[in-house]
């Protein structure tokens, strides 16, 4: 796809879809809520109908409507026999469902495609085991496909890594109100991607779930808890807004997106107050926000609790003059693809020189040339080197349908901007 720049800064109003972190998170509490739940203005998305398709598949009715997810029936209805659940490539789907499937009767058989499958579960399935759960690993030790054999799951305390995916906590966390003597997490290691676990406890705090995070970092949550709440509203994405955000830095002109919510607790909110470092001006109004661009300045910035936001900082330090380090960058490596790699290998393609350690990436910012990027089927490198090629003219996005995954109408969104 031929990218073709805008003729001059502009103004514009947009809204963009909703969360897909909080649409997936909402879906499996509602797995877990009797009754009907009704999702308001959700995300349909590759990672979103993932999760769909799962919960289908143990025998949930959900109905998909324009602007509402409504599902009938919970993990309480679910039959005991065999089931086969697939989670394509999405990360969030296979890492919830799974520890879910602890909780369904019958026996589970988890997959997803070749790359999630090369995606680290160890961690979660050996918290799992020590809660009781019969997991055993089909054909590669410590990677998907899984079968899982049992159904309940007991124990108060168990202890698990943090230091490879924040999903694992998450996981646990959204089922654990349904442990009848109570559960403790204790993280061991250093925690990443912090913010992601915070979204996690807001939205099961919404939902009616007591969870206390006390200041050993461990989280405690009492017995015999329950979701309550019936209807939802899925915040605005501020992964997606991100790259409007950044397309108004680049490009200095003045862009607002309703349907944000100032305080949320999404962690790519944080990417505004870097966008404020680097020279933009950020207004925060009611249940919106507005970013107005100016010239660009190199930052040192650690980007560990907004690592979806990496690909679009390292386009923007390819634009800014002088030397840009981001750190916190680990996760990254163990992404869709290797995404530190394909920053490098693209960033290069335009004349921009990079250095990398396991941690952090270094841009040496300048003058860009316009160049043919490799997607390397990542939604999130396709949309990021999107934001050069409408500042700079000559920009090919190959693959472009990549975006799919979790913003569908990127496309179309960025044509409502000319």
């Amino acid at each position: 796809m031929q990218i073709t720049p805008l003729k001059s800064p502009v103004v514009r109003t947009m809204a963009i879809p909703g969360s897909k972190s909080h649409t997936n998170r909402l879906l499996i509490m509602a797995a877990l809520t009797r009754g009907l739940v009704c999702l308001e203005r959700p995300l349909y998305s590759k990672d979103t109908n993932a999760m769909i398709e799962c919960l289908r598949t143990l025998g949930l009715s959900i109905e998909t409507l324009p602007h509402q997810i409504l599902v009938h029936g919970d993990l309480f209805s679910i039959e005991e026999k065999h089931y086969e659940l697939f989670a394509h490539d999405s990360g969030t789907t296979v890492r919830f469902i799974l520890a879910l499937l602890c909780l369904v009767p019958g026996t589970k058989t988890l997959q997803g495609n070749q790359r999630l499958n090369e995606r680290p579960i160890h961690d979660l399935v050996k918290a799992l085991r020590k809660l009781g759960a019969v997991i055993h690993y089909t054909d590669q030790e410590g990677q998907l496909p899984v079968f899982i054999a049992s159904s309940t799951l007991s124990g108060r305390s168990v202890e698990l890594k943090g230091d490879l995916s924040s999903q694992f906590c998450s996981a646990l966390l959204l089922i654990s109100p349904y442990f009848s003597e109570g559960l403790t997490i204790y993280p061991t290691g250093e925690e990443i991607s912090m913010s992601y676990i915070e979204m996690t406890l807001s939205c099961m705090r919404e939902g009616g779930g007591k969870v206390f995070k006390q200041k050993d970092g461990s989280y405690v949550l009492p017995a015999d808890q329950k979701y309550t709440k019936k209807t939802y509203v899925v915040e605005g994405d501020f992964s997606s807004a991100g790259y409007f955000f950044a397309l108004a830095a680049l490009t200095q002109s003045t862009i607002t997106i309703s349907h944000l919510n100032p305080s949320s607790t999404q962690p790519d909110r944080k990417f505004l107050s870097i966008l404020e470092k680097m020279g933009c001006l950020v207004t925060y109004l009611e249940n919106a926000i507005c970013v107005e661009g100016k010239e660009l300045k190199a930052l040192d910035i650690n980007m560990e609790d907004c690592p979806d936001q990496v690909m679009t900082m390292a386009v923007l330090a390819a634009f800014a003059q002088g030397t840009t380090r981001i750190s916190g960058v680990r996760s990254l490596r163990l992404k869709e693809t290797e995404r530190v790699i394909a920053l490098k290998n693209e960033l290069g393609k335009m004349g921009i020189r990079t250095e990398d350690t396991q941690d952090t990436l270094t841009i040496y910012g300048g003058s860009p040339k316009a160049a043919e990027i490799d997607t390397y089927n990542d939604h999130r490198i396709a949309m990021a080197f999107a934001i050069a090629g409408l500042y700079r003219p000559g920009f090919i996005i190959r693959h472009p349908e990549v975006v799919n995954k979790t913003f569908p109408s990127f496309w179309t969104s960025l044509e409502v901007l000319r």
